[in-house]
């Protein structure tokens, strides 16, 4: 009988090999992401966005007082961000540096590490991912507006097909769209179990949450889609990562 690592795997819709070899590309961090910043006085939530510019990361943090440039480097699995803050007592310096959670070559989902604010002192910080990678530059000569993409319909079912290192899997989704709420149902080797999520824009965000022996797991599923088609990333929980691709199916 499968263990439950085994079984864990399966219900994503393939073999999970525990021992993965270690990859020189990197996870890509442009995109759109939830940052908070946690210091002796609380918690201070902004909205970080990351895209690629003449071979730089660069970005913005949004805070209620305005948008603040970022610069950002990123090898393996290291990142640092820098930006520079106005104050009552004048600009301070504010360098994060820790590490990104994510599948080599692909989007990666979380960013955490600490944070230098100066004479401020030392805090945490810690980003989610939002929305997908963007790492290329808009062109110049078309309006920001037609760069913004509606919400995709994502109606109904699709065949999957998602890679581990130790192997490979083919569940259905199938999905039920309000808006931009995701609801639906998982078809695999473990039977069915309901997914919910969100698509905003061409970015989706779904999870599945399954129960094998008494165990309760979450499985994420984060990409984009593209047409009758889509791709990105699948994590379930401590376990690893993987990739995924999905068609959608004909009525």
């Amino acid at each position: 009988m499968p263990n439950v690592t085994i079984k864990l795997a399966i219900a994503a819709g393939c073999l999970l090999a525990l021992v993965r070899p270690v990859l020189a590309q990197q996870a890509e961090i442009t995109g759109t992401w939830d940052l908070t910043i946690t210091t002796a006085q609380g918690p201070r939530s902004a909205e970080l966005i990351l895209k690629e510019d003449g071979g730089k990361i660069v970005g913005t943090v949004t805070r209620s007082q305005g948008d603040v440039p970022v610069q950002a480097t990123l090898k393996e699995k290291a990142v640092t961000m820098s930006l520079t803050v106005s104050t009552q007592n004048g600009p301070l310096n504010v360098v994060m540096t820790g590490t990104v959670e994510g599948n080599a070559g692909g989007p990666a989902s979380s960013m955490s590490g600490a944070v230098d604010l100066g004479a401020m002192g030392q805090g945490q910080w810690v980003a989610k991912r939002t929305g997908a990678p963007s790492s290329a530059t808009p062109s110049a000569a078309m309006p920001s507006s037609a760069n913004q993409s509606t919400t995709v319909d994502v109606s109904g079912a699709w065949a999957f097909a998602v890679e581990f290192s130790g192997g490979s899997g083919a569940p259905t989704m199938t999905f039920k769209q309000d808006g931009e709420k995701l609801t639906g149902q998982y078809v695999g080797q473990l039977g069915e179990a309901p997914l919910s999520g969100t698509i905003k824009g061409n970015a989706i965000d779904f999870t599945i949450q399954v129960t094998v022996e008494g165990n309760v797991a979450t499985i994420q599923y984060t990409g984009t889609v593209e047409g009758a088609s889509m791709k990105g990333t699948v994590k379930l929980g401590d376990l690893g990562e993987g990739t995924f691709t999905a068609t959608k199916k004909k009525p």
